[in-house]
């Protein structure tokens, strides 16, 4: 699991908190003043608006991206800091979906990425396989897209069913072939 704090998150963290019970995490770019950005998708612009009065004031919906406060994103849940730069070992070693072995670019960098695709709703919509709130904040953090927790999945099936190796080795080739054309035309993109 990724650092569990007690404390505020720093600036341009990316963190993570569970969702169901732990069924699975829901990733996010704290950005300061107590808000994060996330990709939020498509089912949070039917819920009824937050009536929470610090997002009502700082809070920016635009598209399937927003910007809510700490509060809001982890719905009771604590926090974890995904960590970047971690040894290949540990990364192995992890659950998948909570650490990079990549190394993180500084945090103004990172703020100012999410802060760019919440302004323009340019990160493109919400999709659990091919682009996912994970994915957003591993592209912020990194320039590459990622959902190490979809990838995960992925490999658990091929472990779990005799007919898993099949399906999952075809899907992960498919699933980093995506990830790559996305990123390149992601990093093409006009500004």
């Amino acid at each position: 699991m990724g650092r569990n704090c007690n404390c505020l998150p720093e600036l341009g963290d990316h963190i993570f908190c569970k969702r169901k019970g732990g069924l699975y995490y829901h990733h996010g770019i704290y950005v300061g003043d107590n808000m994060v950005i996330h990709l939020a998708g498509k089912a949070k612009k039917l819920q009824p608006p937050n009536s929470c009065q610090e997002c009502k004031n700082k809070g920016v919906t635009n598209g399937e991206m927003a910007k809510i406060c700490l509060d809001c994103f982890l719905r009771g849940e604590n926090f974890f800091v995904y960590e970047y730069g971690v040894s290949y070992f540990k990364h192995k070693t992890r659950e998948m979906g909570t650490c990079s072995f990549f190394a993180a670019r500084p945090p103004h960098e990172v703020v100012g990425t999410a802060a760019h695709f919440l302004e323009r709703d340019g990160f493109g919509g919400y999709d659990l396989f091919a682009n996912n709130c994970e994915d957003f904040a591993v592209y912020c953090k990194t320039g590459l897209s990622g959902s190490h927790q979809v990838m995960g999945r992925i490999k658990r099936l091929g472990l779990l069913f005799p007919f898993g190796l099949v399906v999952a080795i075809p899907t992960a080739l498919g699933y980093s072939i995506a990830k790559f054309i996305t990123d390149i035309r992601r990093s093409h993109s006009p500004s």
